[in-house]
């Protein structure tokens, strides 16, 4: 391999150079673009099977408002991963509905949405989450896969507006 002359090194930067200078709006409209979507938008990617999609959209500070949407939150607890993962669920439960549980199995307005199993994958004892009304500022997040780690463990428990990074929406 040949390596470059100190002539063949000015050429490439005067060429660089004179082509960041005509084209010096294209690149700062690119930084904003970037800076803004930084700013609002994140990429969450589901590392589990709890969830049929792989990867999400989060809109930063939009908050989940139905019953079905997906939310992105901080895990913020000292057990079973690092505090500062961020989870991607489906809120099955808002302010306001109720909370029960018959023999492990979880209900909320007497619908069943999973069923609370007595230990973890690692051998790890599991408490289900507490009857009771989902208060203003909550939601109750799952998935469908019976091995998630979800609102129907008390490790988990319902989510809090706080924790709530954004709303997600499944891109593939």
């Amino acid at each position: 391999m040949r390596i470059p002359t100190l002539n063949q090194w000015k050429f490439v930067a005067g060429v660089l150079g004179t082509h960041a200078r005509r084209r010096w709006w294209a690149y700062a409209l690119a930084g904003a673009g970037f800076a803004y979507c930084g700013a609002h938008y994140r990429i969450a990617l589901n590392m589990s099977d709890s969830l049929p999609e792989s990867i999400y959209l989060v809109v930063l500070d939009a908050k989940p408002t139905a019953v079905g949407d997906f939310v992105a939150f901080e895990w913020q607890r000292n057990a079973f991963y690092r505090r500062d993962w961020t989870f991607v669920k489906r809120v099955a439960g808002i302010a306001g509905q109720k909370v029960s549980v018959t023999n492990r199995a979880v209900f909320i307005d007497g619908k069943p949405v999973g069923y609370a199993k007595p230990q973890s994958l690692r051998g790890v004892p599991l408490e289900p989450i507490k009857e009771g009304v989902i208060p203003e500022g909550y939601v109750y997040a799952q998935a469908p896969h019976p091995d998630s780690l979800d609102s129907r463990y008390n490790v988990t428990g319902l989510i809090q507006s706080s924790r709530v990074i954004g709303k997600a929406y499944a891109i593939f």
